[in-house]
């Protein structure tokens, strides 16, 4: 028999379990959908799986999600890519009234990328500190699914997970302990069960599947382009996938993304004349990796609960890289086409942390309204316009330097919850010092 029918074959034998499964029982289908090739095939499987009922006159019974995560800091690329694909498909189901919702699932302001780095302060993220996967992925997927399965009392989440990846992948899925059904319970979700429909296909399978079946809602030559652009193994999928790899490596993901040394990906992309636009943003990833050394000097050297210890990014530090941030997409207004880097609720979030740091100038609104940003917020905590003012006239009356008070501001504020507050006085000695000798820095 030819590798194309036994392709074949193995195409009709998913397709007929996964009609058999989806007629066992009523609880939902949450299709993992990340744009890659593997979330892909799985989506494309279960579509015509779909519409071969609707022809055979068999009723839909049941809701199929697609679900895709949107961290808000994707390569710009991919973000148009995929936000394509989900209307592509939501028009698709529409048209062909197949009872399909596709989800895209964000992080809460207060967990978004922007919100913890430049807001709270937390360096960017490494092998050790992984913070970004649970707060921009993970979570936002647990509130959804969690919410679904009580609706449901069950659910059934359909992954495009492979043994054929890697010898850790197989490992992984090697380690599942599936019913009788062949679905594993979700280690965190009580009563999802995970599906792998496509987990014994080898790449050139899923490769050759994919040159040869156009997509239900449209192509799937535009996803192979942007894997010829990257180079890419594979895709970062949407959370909650037990056996899902780490972000990162030669995969498409965020654009910020320091867990690993080097980012091939946009290395690569950035080869293609099209892509060079990007620079800027490779240059500010690679900023952020460079701040994070202990010995950058843009970190405080005492962590939030007071122990000495190399503790979060400086407020000026998060104020410098806020208004780089801002200042590259602007010099990028062209090229981004209307999307913003940072959106005007993360805006507003950081001037809440930065209040709870001693900002009282509202430094994070003045930074963005300094580029364009006409951010809507007004704070009863900060001090408002017409105080800021006063505290200028009186700063250039007595030929002080407004960076000096707003520093011994900060300082204060830190002892806002301390019984004891002497050590506060000879910090004050200590900012003052250091600024008349051009070496002020946060304490």
């Amino acid at each position: 028999m030819s590798y194309m029918s036994e392709l074949s074959k193995k195409i009709e034998l998913v397709k007929g379990r996964l009609k058999e499964e989806f007629l066992a029982d009523t609880r939902p289908w949450v299709v993992t959908f990340s744009g890659g090739k593997d979330s892909s095939t799985v989506l494309h499987l279960v579509v015509d799986m779909l519409l071969e009922m609707k022809n055979e006159g068999i009723k839909q019974s049941k809701k199929v999600y697609v679900v895709s995560s949107d961290t808000g800091v994707e390569m710009p690329l991919i973000e148009d890519y995929v936000g394509n694909k989900l209307n592509q498909i939501r028009e698709f189901s529409k048209k062909e009234n197949l009872d399909i919702h596709v989800e895209k699932l964000s992080p809460k302001v207060t967990e978004s990328f922007w919100t913890l780095l430049l807001g709270k302060g937390y360096p960017s993220p490494n092998q050790t500190f992984r913070w970004c996967t649970d707060r921009m992925k993970i979570r936002p997927a647990t509130y959804f699914l969690k919410s679904l399965s009580d609706q449901n009392e069950s659910i059934l989440m359909l992954l495009g997970v492979r043994s054929d990846e890697s010898i850790s992948r197989a490992a992984s899925i090697e380690k599942r302990t599936d019913n009788h059904r062949g679905f594993s319970m979700h280690p965190d979700i009580p009563n999802a069960f995970i599906y792998s429909p496509i987990k014994d296909w080898t790449n050139p399978e899923v490769w050759a599947f994919l040159s040869t079946h156009s997509a239900p809602w449209g192509k799937h030559e535009d996803m192979m382009a942007l894997y010829d652009k990257g180079s890419g193994e594979g895709d970062c999928n949407v959370a909650l996938n037990p056996e899902s790899s780490s972000c990162g490596k030669t995969r498409f993901g965020c654009w910020v993304c320091t867990v690993v040394g080097k980012d091939k990906s946009m290395d690569n992309m950035l080869k293609n004349p099209e892509d060079m636009w990007m620079e800027p943003l490779h240059e500010f990833r690679n900023l952020l990796e460079d701040y994070r050394d202990p010995d950058s000097g843009k970190r405080q050297p005492r962590r939030r609960n007071g122990q000495k210890s190399i503790g979060p990014f400086k407020l000026e530090t998060r104020k410098e890289l806020l208004e780089k941030l801002l200042s590259t997409e602007q010099n990028l207004k062209t090229e981004l086409a209307g999307k913003t880097l940072i959106s005007d609720d993360e805006i507003v979030q950081l001037q809440v942390e930065w209040l709870n740091d001693g900002d009282f100038f509202e430094s994070a609104i003045n930074i963005a309204k300094k580029y364009g940003r006409n951010v809507n917020y007004e704070s009863v905590k900060a001090f408002n316009e017409d105080e800021q003012e006063y505290i200028d006239g009186i700063c250039k009356e007595n030929d002080i330097n407004k960076e000096l008070i707003d520093y011994i501001m900060q300082c204060e504020h830190s002892y806002r919850h301390h019984s004891i507050r002497s050590k506060a006085f000879s910090e004050f000695e200590t900012i003052v010092e250091r600024f008349a000798k051009g070496q002020l820095n946060e304490v």
